[in-house]
This record gives structure tokens, sequence and C-alpha cells, in this order.
């Protein structure tokens, strides 16, 4: 494939949302049997990132093996990376240093750029919290949809920021949501009903952040009676809830920064205490968010 053709394939990707990387041979050796600027394409094949697909080669057959699994990897670390391999596809130490050194005749330097689809939160719930919520998820970075079976809840007026909003019953609505690891749910639904119908729709989904309002109370209900419907308990183990961290919240401003403290937390891989890791609380204290 030429230049002008990753180009094209890659503008096509980014527009399909699907995450893939970017690898271009940046150094070679004389005797690599590889050129500079060079280039492979590693993406995966689904939202859930089960299958793979390498597009064009770098060299040899080990070599392309090679790159398309350190490009997959780093898919999954979202930051650029700078490699160095043999020919053979061995990886080298990087070196301590870049100037006045020539690469080995057999050595190749690649740097791999991992491009993401755009993280997106979605909403089930277009209630008092959903509202500085998504005000301040887009301020953040994310692409937030909004779902709710109430017109005058979820509508423009209330939720400028919003991406999408989704006015439909809720089953439908997350069924129709392509969720993807890069997709973190927040349910702040009216009714531990709907949030029932919602967990049930997405077990097994990649997304790393799956949150439920709720007191401890509200919460157990719903988990048991999850389980009662078979659903797996890893599946409910994901299930941030009580949600959001321990900041002693009360207004929906403050539950809400609460909320997405949490979900940053989760995304950066922090070392905040989520209120699901607390211990309960005394007989006779209230449970906040």
């Amino acid at each position: 494939m030429t230049a002008a053709d990753f180009t094209v394939l890659a503008l096509d990707l980014i527009e399909q949302r699907v995450p893939f990387c970017l690898a271009t041979v940046v150094l070679c050796g004389n005797a690599s049997g590889v050129e500079i600027g060079q280039k492979l394409i590693a993406r995966v094949g689904r939202p859930s990132g089960e299958t793979s697909e390498t597009i064009g080669a770098v060299g040899g057959s080990q070599l392309t093996t090679q790159i398309a699994r350190l490009a997959l990897a780093q898919i999954t670390a979202g930051d650029i990376r700078l490699v160095r391999l043999s020919s053979g596809g061995e990886l080298l130490p990087d070196r301590r240093s870049r100037r006045g050194t020539e690469p080995a005749p057999d050595e190749v330097e690649v740097v791999l750029e991992p491009v993401l689809p755009p993280e997106q939160l979605i909403i089930v719930g277009a209630g008092h919290i959903a509202v500085p919520l998504a005000r301040m998820a887009a301020v953040v970075g994310f692409e937030v949809t909004v779902i709710d079976d109430r017109e005058r809840f979820a509508n423009r007026e209330r939720f400028p920021d919003a991406a999408h909003i989704v006015v439909q019953p809720f089953e439908p609505a997350i069924v129709a949501q392509t969720i993807t690891a890069w997709t973190y749910l927040v349910l702040v639904t009216r009714g531990h009903e709907h949030d029932e119908a919602t967990l049930r729709q997405v077990v097994g989904s990649p997304a790393p952040y799956i949150g439920m309002i709720g007191s401890r109370r509200r919460v157990l209900v719903v988990f048991e009676r999850l389980r009662a419907m078979g659903v797996p308990e890893e599946f409910i183990k994901r299930i941030y809830a009580p949600i959001g961290l321990d900041l002693g919240a009360r207004t929906a401003e403050e539950i809400a920064l609460a909320i997405l403290a949490e979900i940053v937390t989760v995304k950066r891989r922090g070392r905040a205490l989520p209120l699901r890791d607390l211990s309960p609380q005394p007989s006779g204290v209230s449970s906040r968010v």
C-alpha cells in the first residue's frame, strides 16, 4: 500500500470510530530489508476488541507479526511509543542516547501511534443529577449521550452540551448504543426497574465503568434481582454502586462531581477510594454520595 492508501484507510477508520495503531519505520539498518517510511496498521476488528486485523507489512513475516502485536498492545496503553527491533522481530532495549549513533545493520526502529475513538459517557436517566454531570463531562472531553423516556427531561434546553439526546424507553435505547472499551455508563434513572433493565443489556460489554446511583439498600435489591435472573457474579462485581467517590457530596452538582471523579479515577487508574469499597456505615448514619 502507498502512503496515500494508508491515509485514506486511517481516515475511514477514524470516521467509523474503530481504534487502531499506525506503525511507521523511522530508522533502519542497511541489512534489515526494511525502508524508512514503511507502515502497517493494526486495528481491532470489533468494538469489543475480540478480533484484530493487520493491514500492510514491515519486512518479513516475523517482524510484521511482532510489530502488529506491539501496536495492538499500544492501543490499550493509549500513548505513542518508539520501539527498537531486530529484522527478525526480536524486541531490543531502547537506546540510551539518540545522538551520533547509527543503527546496527539489521536494526529497525518503529514509532507506534494509537488513534482512539472519542471517550463516550452514556447517562441513562435525565434527572437533576444528569444535568450537571453532562455539563462537567463535556468540559473534560467526554462525548455525552443522554437517554430518557421523557422528552420533557431529555431535551436540548436542559442538555446543551450533550452530543446526543435519545428519547426512548431505556431498554431499547441502550441496546441501540455501540458500547466499546471507551464507553462509560452512568445509571441515574428514577427507579430500580429501569436500572435492572439497562444492566441486563450491558452484561458482558467491554465498558470500563458502569456506575449506578442509589442507597446501599437499593443497590442490594438490584443486585439480588440480577442474581436471581442468572446474571454472572463477575459482572455484578464490576458495577460501581453506590456510585461516586466519598466526597461527602449533598447537592446535585456535588454528586455529579463525585461521579465524574470516580470515572476519571477508573480511566486514569488513580487511587481515590470509591464509595462502593467503603465499609457500611454504622446504623443510624445516612449513606451519602
